[in-house]
């Protein structure tokens, strides 16, 4: 018989499908959004999920410095262009 793991910690588990669908999101708005309503448009897309596992999510991006969480709400700030690649590799440091 095998030996069931004990969480250890209150973590959220969340779906890899709900990073994704929540990344795209972001992307596509551009602007900063609320949680409230990421919430709303993961409902209409047919992916509804909890306040828990948003904030997982969100707290997962921010730590990556893909996305930053301020007063106005959350904002994707990832940017992989290529003159943006090339300033940062080229560019002069200060």
């Amino acid at each position: 018989m095998a030996a069931r793991a004990q969480r250890t910690s209150s973590v959220v588990d969340v779906n890899l499908s709900t990073t994704e669908l929540v990344q795209s999101i972001l992307e596509k708005a551009g602007t900063p959004v609320s949680r409230n309503w990421l919430l709303s448009r993961l409902k209409a897309s047919g992916h509804s999920t909890t306040r828990p596992r948003l904030n997982r999510v969100l707290t997962h991006y921010v730590e990556l410095g893909l996305a930053i969480d301020g007063s106005k709400g959350v904002q994707w700030t990832h940017n992989m262009s290529p003159q943006l690649l090339y300033a940062v590799a080229n560019g002069k440091r200060l």
